[in-house]
């Protein structure tokens, strides 16, 4: 008898570790796939991770930066001059993205007359970049930016295709996929962007 109570008794451990060893799973492969949709949510709809391409944007940004794009960062006010863009053109079917600056807003007009860019008829004077800009492209007559354009330009102004160019021209708020804002890689660079 008291063997037999022995087996019994084992027996129950037994089959309670087995439950717990499932509940344990469970929680588990909750916990996945909690983790899973995170990361699916902020990729989708907030944060992601761009690669520079090209040297558009020296020496702000270099030639295969990995940097984070704020997908998010323009749904509550417009973005600003001087911001650093992320965009993808309507008839663009390459994977990567567009990165430059913002310099003129929407309703202005811009110029560019003896390597300078004028707004609204006043030069910047406050440019992230020092160079003078030897290519005026489309900017050599004076544009109006129409609502919700923008025109963007590349810090390394004589080594980028950006607005002053046709096939890029004027970009609209719904080609800016977000704000650039913080920088990965390298490692040495790591921190935020301006």
């Amino acid at each position: 008898m008291r063997l037999r109570r022995r087996y019994r008794s084992s027996y129950d451990r037994q089959e309670f570790n087995i439950k717990d060893f499932i509940s344990e799973i469970g929680k588990w492969i909750l916990s996945i796939l909690v983790v899973v949709i995170f990361a699916y949510s902020i990729v989708t709809f907030g944060v992601q991770s761009v690669t520079m391409i090209g040297q558009s944007m020296v020496p702000a940004l270099n030639n295969q930066d990995v940097l984070l794009l704020n997908k998010r960062a323009y749904t509550f006010h417009d973005p600003k001059r001087y911001d650093i863009i992320a965009f993808k053109l309507k008839e663009d079917t390459e994977g990567y993205y567009n990165i430059k600056r913002i310099i003129g807003l929407p309703g202005e007009t811009i110029q560019i007359m003896n390597g300078r860019i004028f707004v609204d008829g006043n030069v910047l004077t406050d440019l992230p970049f020092e160079d003078l800009i030897m290519t005026e492209g489309t900017a050599l007559d004076v544009l109006t930016l129409g609502d919700e354009e923008y025109f963007v330009i590349g810090d390394n102004c004589n080594s980028s295709e950006d607005s002053r160019y046709v096939n890029i021209g004027n970009i609209s708020k719904k080609e800016i996929s977000g704000k650039i804002f913080f920088r990965l890689s390298p490692r040495s660079e790591l921190g935020g962007v301006k």
